[in-house]
């Protein structure tokens, strides 16, 4: 039985890179590979909505998306104390609901997108999660703010997220700080027959 032929067919994106410029044909790198990959993943979400996109985690999203978020988040009332959700779980709920609609839509998670989609500041946000009185929603919000922060952090790890851009947010709303520590030791002092010591062997 004879060996199937090859298919010989040259096709464009074979012999030149996304710029257009000549591709050698000694030139199979992994740059090379990983764009044919993504052509391929690109098509295999023709059409379809839920296409990964290009940002932090995933990606960013389609800026009609930003927009189905506003509107989505408008309509939230605005509260300002954890309570006002009546018990911990619809607080949980609507943290539940506010990470799903993000993560499926390839929007980065952000505290201000949380409080927004709480209908609170992030000042008030950062309230809740500092103050111990609000207690059992305290729990809930910490957590969802120490998830944003793990996000964060895996988009710092991957290189999607700038270290300036990682440290700015960190700093702002998971209380981030640079110590340095220094250790201060008390200086000995000379006795009066060392002090005459240095003194004579000083030269005349």
């Amino acid at each position: 039985m004879a060996r199937p032929k090859k298919d010989k067919t040259v096709r464009i994106e074979d012999i030149l890179d996304e710029e257009g410029n000549p591709i050698s044909p000694n030139k199979n790198t992994k740059d090379l590979n990983a764009q044919r990959f993504a052509r391929q993943v690109e098509a295999s979400y023709e059409g379809d909505a839920t296409r990964p996109g290009r940002g932090m985690y995933a990606g960013m999203a389609h800026p009609h998306e930003f927009l189905v978020f506003y509107r989505e988040a408008k309509k939230k009332p605005h509260r300002g104390a954890p309570w006002g959700y009546g018990t911990q779980e619809e607080l949980e709920k609507e943290i539940d609901a506010y990470f799903e609609f993000c993560i499926h839509r390839r929007i980065a998670v952000s505290v201000a997108g949380l409080g927004a989609w709480l209908g609170v500041s992030t000042a008030t946000l950062g309230y809740w999660k500092r103050n111990r009185e609000t207690l059992p929603y305290y729990e809930s919000v910490e957590l969802a703010i120490a998830f944003i922060h793990g996000m964060m952090e895996q988009g710092a790890l991957d290189g999607n997220v700038p270290a300036t851009i990682y440290n700015f947010l960190a700093r702002n709303y998971n209380g981030l700080k640079d110590i340095q520590e220094y250790t201060v030791e008390p200086i000995k002092q000379l006795s009066i027959l060392e002090q005459d010591k240095i003194i004579d062997a000083l030269p005349e």
